[in-house]
This record gives C-alpha cells, structure tokens and sequence, in this order.
C-alpha cells in the first residue's frame, strides 16, 4: 500500500496538487497542535504575506480511495479559495528536516471564533454581532453555490482575521487520520462536535450529511454569536446528543436578540431538514 508522502508526491507531479517550495517562509513559529499535527505561522517572503502551516500526518499507508477523497477536498478548498469569507488555500510545501507535508493557508490572526468571542464579547455591539454572522452566511453560501458541503461547522472552525470571519476546516486533515485507523470515537463517525450536529446524526445508522446539515450547524453557530458562550455547557457527549434528538433540546434565546435574528437560528436548527431555510433564504439576514 503508497505511503502518504508517496501519493502527495504523485499528486504533485500529475498535477492535481500545488506545491509551495519550503525555503519560500521565513520566521517560522509553532501557534498550536491537534489531532493532525502541527500549526504554525510563517512569513510568505515573495508574496508579503502571513500564512499557516498545517502540518500533515504521514500515515504508513493509505488506501487510494482515501487518498483520492483527500486530493478531492484539497480540490474544493482550492476552488472555494477565491472568497474573503473562506480561509484560503494556496498549496502545499514540504518541511526538509521533518520530511513532512502542510498545507498552506490563509492565516488567521485573531484565532477562531470560540476564541474571538472568549476575547471580544463583551466589546461587541449587535451591528458587529450581525456583520459576524453576516460573514458566516456568505462563507457558506458561496460553499453551497459551489456544489461544496462542510459537513463539520462549529465554532473551532471559523477563523478570524482582522475582524473578518472565514470558514476553515472542511475535513481534509481529520478525513486521513479517520481512514487510516479503525476508530469508532465520536470523530470517526462524524459526530464531532455534537451540539452542533442535527438529531437525524444520532437516530440514522450512517447518516449521511447534506447542505441541510450544514444549515443546521450554521443556526448553532448564529445562537453563539448572540449569547458569547459555547452551546449546553456541562453536557456529556452521550447525553447531549441523546436530548438534541429526542427532546429536542435547544439553547434559549438571550435577553436583547433581535427578534428576527432569533426567528432565522430557531429556523435553521429545525428538527425537521426539510423545514430549514437554504443559505439562500439566509439572505434574509440583510435586513439588519
């Protein structure tokens, strides 16, 4: 079975990938660690900019089905990358002494918006709250306009740079570590985060998520930036997902929401997919 590395480098050179050459960064620095590996900032000299670094797990072997759904979602991050709501993708570069690959990305100086809202909350007026979500809405629109579906939305993955929200993270590190393991946590199939997910991920044996989820994810993510907190706090995973699918358990509205913006989150987290809006009838957040 190829290694990583190997079909990276095949990719590379068939030309389904860009490759970035490593000695281009300069001021190298690590920002944070996850399941994937690494991120760093660097300094792209030749184009004046700041950009991340995601390190890519090599994996002794990786079948091809999983490879070409890897080369597949580089391929929609590259095709999405033209949208200033949309955490850009340039390519990929090689670290010499590592040997390991990164993808080459937009950076985000301000974190993502858990953080950003941890940090800024209490300085937010609703017009910036709304600009905020705005943002978000837009980011997905344009995902959704390109056939793209995210199928992971939450809070972690919603970067932001210089008070710009982008959309981050549409499964390309994770999908990889998923595949090449047997795992059977909560990641692996395709739970995540839970409080963002809709209440058919948790009834339907593979479950398969569509632009609805998407929808779903976005209502969760307009309650918190209304509210400066992370959904149901103390919650067990198991728990939670149990009572978002059959209580029907959702967040209350905070004090203050403008009664339209409440209307919208309540219609897109709708138990039923069917009755949630389009990210098209989302545009309705322009009345604001």
């Amino acid at each position: 079975m190829t290694s990583f590395n190997e079909w990276i480098d095949m990719k590379i050179k068939d030309g389904d990938i860009h490759y970035v050459e490593y000695n281009e960064f300069s001021s190298v620095k690590k920002v944070g660690e996850g399941s994937f590996g690494i991120v760093e900032s660097a300094d792209w000299k030749s184009r004046g900019i700041k950009i991340a670094l995601k390190t890519l797990i090599d994996h002794s072997s990786v079948d091809e089905n999983s490879m070409n759904k890897f080369v597949k979602e580089l391929k929609n991050l590259k095709k999405a990358s033209f949208h200033q709501n949309i955490n850009k993708f340039f390519g990929i570069s090689k670290e010499p002494l590592s040997n390991k690959y990164a993808m080459v990305l937009e950076f985000a100086n301000q974190g993502n918006l858990r953080e950003y809202l941890k940090n800024n909350f209490k300085f937010l007026e609703w017009s910036d709250k709304i600009q905020m979500s705005l943002d978000i809405v837009c980011g997905l629109k344009y995902l959704h306009s390109k056939q793209i579906i995210h199928r992971d939305l939450h809070a972690k993955n919603i970067l932001v740079n210089n008070n710009r929200l982008m959309i981050a993270d549409f499964g390309t590190s994770k999908q990889l570590s998923e595949s090449s393991s047997n795992s059977t946590n909560s990641t692996a199939n395709g739970l995540g985060m839970p409080e963002y997910n809709e209440p058919q991920l948790f009834k339907i044996i593979n479950y398969k998520k569509d632009k609805k989820s998407d929808i779903y994810s976005l209502g969760v993510l307009l309650w918190e930036i209304s509210s400066g907190r992370s959904p149901f706090p103390g919650y067990s995973r198991i728990v939670l997902g149990s009572h978002i699918s059959y209580l029907d358990l959702r967040e209350e509205p905070v004090k203050g929401t403008p009664l339209e913006y409440q209307q919208l989150y309540q219609k897109c987290w709708n138990g039923d997919p069917d009755l949630r809006p389009d990210i098209e009838e989302n545009g309705a957040m322009n009345q604001f």
